[in-house]
């Protein structure tokens, strides 16, 4: 049976000719469903269909190596080979970096997929890609975002299907990566501003008991001024809907609804404690927050494992430089010294606590964890600048709970960690798998309000070899 719904989208209620023929070409919604978009059968394996209620994204941006991570290779040429060698980890067979030895007895938790692969070598780009499931319209291009662009995935997540608490359906900790090319991937795109995700950046006032400054949580924005209260706060928002229905009479419909929209969501959240208590981090013991780490990947982990319990759908980590040094975009000579003394410990440190943590909490099995960054790194040094250059042909992620298969390895490469040899995964087919296992069709639809068309939410296909 053939089911439509049609949203108001006009001021007087009516609906257009071409919304009527646009709705029926892409079929009926599923109940439950938001209107505005279709979900067409799935032809995938039903296999775990469902079975995340989360997903985070530890972003590892600039690239971090497959060869002094999770791909090592000790039989390989020299350069490929590093000055590390791999370590045995809980599950038999399973090796990797030495300089990870938390992760490696947490091997049992998760699998590494060693076998990603695309064309894209441009930050920006690659890491559009990264985020959204879709090649970048121009790869191997620094690129700023565009209201053209494909979405964010939390912001498709949170279009589809809104959280049941007052929180935001997607949220960024650690500030947006890339914010000269306006957070390129990290928008709401052709969906709208009112999808873009919403940020905790870092860097706010709190000071440790080692004397570093660390981000408490919680974002000066929520909370109101001393002389502004609830009655007053409710009297002007009264004011605001006013003037707004005046707005939508005279300017264009579309974007004064996208700004009304944000306006809501904003005063939604200046009311929701349950948010503000989740972002102060101050609320954790200092056993809990040494055993993340004082840096800024460990506490912005910390402060995910709260917005999980607080029902926020979809986390963005961004781990990204710190008062502008050097991070996982690995050019310099001495790239060893510093996998070695910084990056290796505090990625070993934080992600082996927030899965424990996930585990012990029971969140693990409801919460899709993706580790990685927008590429990977040349298995073979630069003769000119020192360093490994960026390498997206063959790279490794770890991925975690949310109805992923633990203990395993998928794919693999060759001898130098450079081309896959078996089970390639685009970034896209990650894409496809991560909307099969929240529940979400891959094939589904939307419309393109800006561009009048419909969009496929997924350029990919789910990977059964990970479910």
């Amino acid at each position: 049976m053939l089911r439509i719904k049609l949203r108001d989208s006009r001021p007087n209620g009516t609906v257009t000719r071409r919304e009527v023929l646009r709705m029926m070409s892409i079929g009926a919604l599923a109940p439950g469903i938001l209107p505005g978009h279709a979900e067409v059968p799935t032809t995938s394996h039903p296999s775990r269909f469902g079975n995340a209620k989360a997903v985070v994204f530890v972003t590892l941006y600039g690239g971090p190596p497959q060869t002094e991570t999770f791909d090592m290779k000790p039989e390989g040429p020299e350069e490929a080979r590093g000055p590390f060698r791999p370590v045995s980890s809980r599950v038999e067979g399973i090796r990797i970096c030495e300089r990870l030895p938390l992760l490696a007895k947490l091997s049992h938790l998760y699998t590494l997929v060693r076998s990603f692969s695309h064309e894209d070598t441009a930050h920006a780009s690659g890491l559009y890609t990264h985020l959204t499931g879709w090649p970048h319209p121009r790869i191997n291009m620094n690129s700023p975002a565009t209201p053209f662009d494909h979405p964010h995935y939390g912001s498709v997540i949170g279009y589809l299907r809104q959280p049941g608490e007052v929180v935001p359906p997607c949220v960024i900790v650690g500030g947006r990566i890339l914010p000269q090319f306006r957070g390129i991937g990290q928008t709401g795109g052709y969906l709208g501003e009112s999808h873009t995700p919403y940020v905790v950046p870092q860097g706010e006032t709190y000071i440790n008991h080692y004397g570093t400054q660390l981000f408490s949580g919680v974002s000066p924005e929520l909370n109101l001024p001393d002389e502004i209260g609830e009655i007053r706060l409710s009297r002007r928002h009264r004011l605001m809907e006013q003037l707004d229905a005046r707005d939508r009479a005279i300017h264009d419909y579309a974007q004064t609804v996208d700004f009304s929209t944000l306006q809501q969501r904003a005063i939604t959240m200046v009311g929701a404690s349950r948010l503000k208590q989740a972002l102060d981090v101050n609320q954790e013991s200092d056993g809990t927050r040494d055993s993340y780490g004082r840096y800024w990947l460990g506490q912005n982990l910390l402060l995910s494992r709260r917005l999980l319990e607080a029902g926020v759908p979809v986390i963005q980590v961004s781990d990204i430089p710190e008062r502008g040094e050097q991070h996982w975009d690995l050019h310099y000579p001495n790239i060893f010294d510093q996998l070695k003394n910084k990056l290796l410990p505090r990625l070993d440190q934080s992600l082996a606590a927030f899965l424990t943590d996930l585990q012990e909490n029971g969140l693990l099995d409801q919460t899709l964890v993706i580790v990685g960054g927008e590429f990977g790194r040349t298995p073979w040094m630069d003769k000119i600048d020192g360093g490994r250059q960026h390498w997206p042909r063959c790279y490794s992620m770890l991925l975690a709970g949310g109805g992923i298969q633990p203990g395993r390895v998928y794919g693999g490469s060759d001898k130098m960690a450079a081309w896959p040899t078996h089970n390639m995964v685009r970034p896209w087919d990650l894409g496809a798998t991560m909307y099969h296992l929240l529940g979400i069709n891959p094939f589904s639809e939307v419309f393109d309000e800006r561009q009048q068309r419909i969009r496929r939410i997924s350029a990919g296909s789910v990977i059964e070899g990970l479910l």
